[in-house]
């Protein structure tokens, strides 16, 4: 029991630590991202985060002594079914191939490889 209440209050901080984020747009707007990285700006967001610190310690409370009978019953449940339609995205095909560290010229132009790649 006493770990249930602690996750309990973990749960609870995680949870309001979350709900006190703020966050704010930096830049009015941005450019959506295209194929030329060095060119696209996405917007800018400031992000302030609470530091929250969370320790457990223990403290003798009054609570109630409950016994609970169980007994089975038939009753109507939810039967939740979730189907996700299958998306394509085109994605670039991207090869990238290292400098030779042993070129006389690093960072010039080198003929591409024989496979065209």
């Amino acid at each position: 029991m006493k770990g249930s209440i602690r996750m309990a209050a973990a749960a609870a901080a995680m949870a309001l630590a979350l709900a006190a984020c703020d966050v704010e747009q930096a830049e009015e707007e941005g450019d959506a991202p295209n194929a030329d990285a060095e060119s696209s700006e996405a917007p800018e967001y400031d992000v302030d985060v609470p530091d929250v610190d969370v320790q457990m310690e223990e403290k003798t409370v009054t609570v109630p002594d409950v016994s609970v009978d169980m007994e089975e019953k038939t009753m109507t449940v939810p039967d939740v079914d979730v189907q996700m339609e299958e998306r394509q995205m085109n994605v670039p095909d991207v090869d990238i191939n290292p400098a030779d560290e042993e070129a006389e010229n690093p960072g010039e132009a080198e003929e591409p490889p024989p496979d065209g790649r």
